[in-house]
């Protein structure tokens, strides 16, 4: 995992790189963006990078980043819609009993919700106590900070209270050039302006199209 292996948006590349070297970190980060543009790529080498033990993160030789590499980070979670559909209020209660534990490699915790806009009510609520009472405010005996990503593709569907309390990062849409630069890189033929125009700045989708044209 390797931000210089991304495409696009180098503008928040250089931002993300930045709050993890000088560790200026927020709590709550929302990844918003069309679906296809990298925005999860982006978050979890982001994690890799704030999880690091390093000055020159990500070292790729600490202990939490072979663990990371390895997908056996315990102070690093990822959260996925277990049936597809929603992300349920038991899912954001289990991130809560594990956000107040103390880390275990890295003196800071992530947690990545993806495609968050799939969080029930319910779950938006209970995470809610999570987002206005971070761990390192908690009465705990311990400081350590946890970092709580949400990526999503349809920001309108995230109540506004759990927008108002995460800074926002914007994720534009892919160029043509990026996306045929990328699919050259990996041996497939250029995409031709007409179906560049359908994949409408979404890598996703040019792979897609790539494997039926």
């Amino acid at each position: 995992l390797d931000f210089n292996n991304l495409i696009g948006n180098s503008k928040i590349k250089e931002y993300l790189t930045n709050v993890a070297l000088t560790n200026q970190n927020l709590h709550s980060y929302i990844f918003s963006g069309r679906e296809g543009i990298g925005k999860k790529l982006f978050a979890i080498n982001f994690a890799k990078m704030l999880l690091c033990l390093s000055e020159s993160k990500p070292c790729n030789s600490c202990k939490s980043c072979i663990s990371f590499e390895g997908g056996n980070h315990t102070d690093f979670m990822l959260i996925n819609a277990e049936d597809g559909k929603s992300i349920k209020i038991e899912q954001i209660r289990l991130m809560q009993e594990k956000v107040v534990e103390k880390p275990i490699i890295s003196p800071k915790k992530v947690y990545i919700i993806n495609d968050a806009e799939l969080m029930t009510k319910e779950a938006q609520n209970c995470l809610l106590k999570t987002l206005e009472e971070p761990p390192e405010s908690q009465k705990v005996t311990f400081t350590f900070v946890a970092v709580i990503i949400l990526i999503v593709s349809n920001e309108s569907k995230l109540l506004n209270t759990v927008k108002s309390r995460c800074v926002k990062i914007e994720f534009s849409k892919l160029t043509n050039e990026e996306i045929n630069n990328y699919l050259q890189g990996c041996g497939a033929s250029k995409l031709s302006n007409t179906l560049l125009e359908q994949c409408d700045g979404s890598l996703k989708k040019a792979l897609t199209i790539g494997d039926k044209a």
